[in-house]
């Protein structure tokens, strides 16, 4: 029987089910009607009190797990109520939390040095409440729970002592085995598993605390930091994940230790952090933080015996008037912070208003690209491309113009990067090719033939593997011959990978597809790709050729080009010739071909029919195109 007891005393603990009681007091019916529909989730037996004299009346007919009073409250208020509580029998322990409006240090101060377990500020926080209330009922419940299995054991057992003793050890152990494991899921809510530093969601939790503390009193300013490992993406690829995370660990530490205790780091994610420079009042002090966060990346990382250097890329937010919304510093922050990264990488940019404007016009720009092509808003110009010897117009290099709703008509420069980052590229280029080669089929069926279309492919076009087949499709929609058609590509698209691009290439000289190699000179020093790669045409930068004539016109790097190109039995295209000089070096030099404002700016497609129609051959058009 003994045996069976004991077997059964942690069972009859560790399930407390009888419902208790939680003392509500209020001399206001609103405010108990609502802390009555916070707390009726709990599934406890609540009792109302409008005043003082009723919270002791209750008190005495029943023990109560916790008692949540007003301390405002007219005739007895919740402090005296308290003092009286504790004067009655078996009373001095029930866990009393006051709730209250007023927002006042005193009262705070004598709420805890009456006794009272918490204070708690209208409005009231309903899921913070409930999880406050709910451990004191368990704690009841417990109690309770461990009150009737002693009762039983005495009806039981007359000799209990030692396996009640540890019954009550093992009871112990496990309320402090869970309190430790809440405890843990409370610090895996708010904190960084890697570094241990506060996450985004503590960090929000503190930046509106500091905001709304600010918004109220103007003169406790604070400043935000959003910060970014530069080049955090070559330490992950070069040493592995694992180096990576030892990496993040060790620059946590470092940026807690510039920091101050009221000041608070978090790792909102990946290699982003924040930190929250709580108190600093104006941007000297803050841009002082930062420039010791920056100078703790001085000495070098060691991550499993190698040294890593690292710097970082700072944005500044400083709290101000207008902002309404805490995020919304967090948000100006990033955007500094961007603009840093952008800007050279190792330094921090402060947020100015001009910059939340650029991002504002830029997401703007963005959702206008997205529609630009639904509703046809893309133009093509051409350009002509012209033999250096005869004149005549022998190709059109087609340019994309976007003819916006408001902004008028803009150039490639406002929306190619844009279109790049956003992936949109793929699809504009596809309509570039398609309308080009449309455009080529219609000249050539009111006879204007003999004539290559010069068409731009991006590196997201060249690196998609249907781009054959795209050129097949738009080549045969459009009605033209595939040698027809030249791509223009830069070096750096062509280098983007090795295999890849190889085939690529090949399938499209397999068609009888053109590739021509756009702004050379500039790019990847190694030319053994010319060898490997099926290309016909060189275009020599601009760069080049609009220092021709001057101190250092460096004409023999056109030379040089011009001579290889022969060697590879390339055609060479000299861009960007503005004047009769450069035209006639050019010439000299043995390009091939030439383009530019002297010889024809881009066209549209109607002017650039009635320029093949009147003549095919250009020659300097009315001197130099900077006289």
């Amino acid at each position: 029987m003994l045996d069976l007891v004991v077997q059964e005393l942690p069972h009859l603990i560790d399930e407390p089910v009888q419902t208790v009681g939680i003392l509500i007091v209020d001399d206001r019916q609103e405010s108990l009607f609502v802390l009555e529909t916070v707390l009726e989730p709990l599934g406890q037996r609540l009792v109302r009190a409008s005043s003082g004299q009723d919270a002791l009346d209750a008190a005495r007919a029943e023990s109560f797990a916790v008692i949540l009073m007003d301390i405002r409250m007219p005739g007895m208020d919740g402090f005296e109520t308290m003092k009286r509580l504790r004067q009655q029998e078996g009373r001095r322990r029930v866990p009393i939390i006051f709730i209250s409006a007023a927002d006042e240090q005193r009262e705070i101060y004598e709420s805890y040095s009456s006794g009272a377990v918490d204070y708690i500020r209208k409005p009231i926080d309903a899921e913070a409440l409930r999880c406050k209330v709910s451990v004191f009922v368990h704690l009841r419940q417990h109690e309770l729970a461990l009150q009737a299995a002693h009762a039983e054991v005495e009806q039981r057992v007359a000799e209990r002592t030692t396996q009640l003793a540890e019954a009550n050890a093992a009871l112990a152990r496990e309320i402090v085995d869970r309190k430790a494991a809440e405890q843990k899921l409370v610090e895996r809510a708010f904190h960084d598993s890697l570094t241990g530093l506060a996450n985004r969601a503590l960090f929000m939790v503190h930046l509106a605390r500091a905001h709304g503390r600010a918004r109220r009193r103007p003169g406790e300013g604070f400043a935000v930091l959003m910060i970014d490992v530069d080049r955090f993406k070559v330490i992950n690829d070069s040493l592995g994940h694992l180096a990576g995370d030892a990496f993040l660990t060790v620059l946590a530490a470092r940026l807690a230790e510039c920091v101050r205790e009221v000041d608070t780091v978090a790792r909102l994610g990946g290699d982003e952090f924040a930190i929250l420079l709580d108190g600093s009042h104006d941007l000297k002090d803050a841009t002082k933080w930062t420039e010791r966060l920056l100078s703790a990346l001085d000495t070098p990382f060691n991550i499993e015996g190698k040294e890593v250097f690292a710097s970082l890329s700072i944005g500044i937010t400083m709290m101000s008037s207008r902002y309404e919304r805490a995020e919304d510093l967090l948000r100006d922050a990033d955007s500094a912070m961007y603009r840093a990264k952008t800007g050279g990488r190792g330094r921090y940019q402060v947020f100015d208003v001009a910059m939340h404007e650029g991002v504002v016009a830029q997401l703007h720009l963005e959702a206008d690209l997205r529609r630009a092509l639904e509703r046809a808003e893309f133009r093509l110009h051409y350009q002509p491309i012209v033999s250096v010897t005869s004149g005549n117009v022998e190709a059109m290099e087609a340019l994309v113009r976007w003819q916006h709703p408001e902004r008028g008509l803009l150039l490639p420069s406002d929306f190619i990067p844009l279109a790049e980052e956003t992936g949109l590229i793929r699809q504009l280029g596809d309509w570039v090719l398609r309308e080009s080669c449309r455009q080529l089929g219609a000249w050539q069926r009111v006879g204007l033939r003999d004539l290559v279309m010069n068409v731009n492919v991006s590196a997201r076009q060249f690196a998609d593997p249907n781009l054959p087949h795209a050129i097949e499709s738009a080549a045969k929609d459009g009605g033209v011959r595939f040698s027809d058609i030249a791509l223009e590509l830069t070096e750096s698209v062509v280098m983007t990978g090795a295999e890849a691009p190889e085939a690529i290439l090949a399938r499209l000289a397999e068609l009888g597809v053109s590739i021509c190699l756009d702004d050379f000179g500039t790019g990847y020093s190694c030319l053994s790709y010319l060898h490997r790669f099926p290309v016909s045409t060189l275009k020599i930068d601009k760069s080049f050729v609009t220092r021709i004539g001057a101190r250092d016109d460096r004409a023999e790097i056109v030379h040089t080009i011009v001579a290889m190109a022969r060697s590879l039995d390339m055609n060479v295209i000299a861009e960007g010739v503005e004047t009769s000089q450069q035209l006639e070096r050019v010439r000299t030099l043995g390009c091939g071909h030439a383009q530019g404002y002297l010889l024809a700016m881009p066209l549209e497609a109607d002017a650039a029919e009635r320029l093949l129609r009147q003549s095919r051959t250009l020659w300097p058009r009315n001197g130099d195109a900077d006289d």
